[in-house]
């Protein structure tokens, strides 16, 4: 395993915690957040300079691009937050694997979401996304993407 990958290994546990809090909840919380960066700085003597300094600038450019969707209220807050900071463990020579990731992702967390959403266990229980049909918890997507793209890049 690249030493690139590592960083987005080791937050494995965290983005579960997210997948589940969001779709429980559907909430990020900023701890949650502020740890994923916190895993990052004591990460990052692992990268070299020109790889921190790229993808600081790529989760730049995610906040941006977030903070206008979020602003649209197509995205929630935790998202974009959360988005940003997993962008700083993408590898920046494979920002591109992972929008595609994520875009599989985005559908199958909504197809998932949905799914509960309509399913008859969704009355038993006590989950934000089971009772808010039309909002959809894209914390799901985020870890599946995150989770994924080591394996994605393993076998390309």
């Amino acid at each position: 395993m690249s030493l690139q990958l590592l960083p987005l290994v080791a937050l494995a546990p965290l983005l579960l915690m997210v997948a589940f809090s969001d779709l429980r909840e559907m909430r990020i919380p900023n701890w949650m957040v502020l740890i994923a960066l916190g895993l990052f700085v004591i990460c990052s003597p692992l990268l070299g300079w020109s790889e921190i300094g790229s993808r600081l600038i790529v989760a730049g450019a995610t906040f941006a691009i977030g903070y206008v969707l979020f602003a649209l209220r197509a995205f929630g807050g935790g998202d974009v937050k959360f988005l940003t900071v997993l962008m700083l463990f993408v590898p920046s020579v494979a920002v591109a694997q992972f929008l595609m990731v994520f875009s599989v992702a985005l559908i199958l967390g909504s197809g998932i979401a949905i799914g509960l959403q309509r399913a008859p266990v969704a009355a038993r229980l006590d989950w934000v996304t089971c009772r808010r049909r039309g909002k959809l918890p894209m914390g799901i997507s985020l870890a599946m993407a995150g989770l994924a793209l080591p394996y994605v890049l393993s076998i390309g």
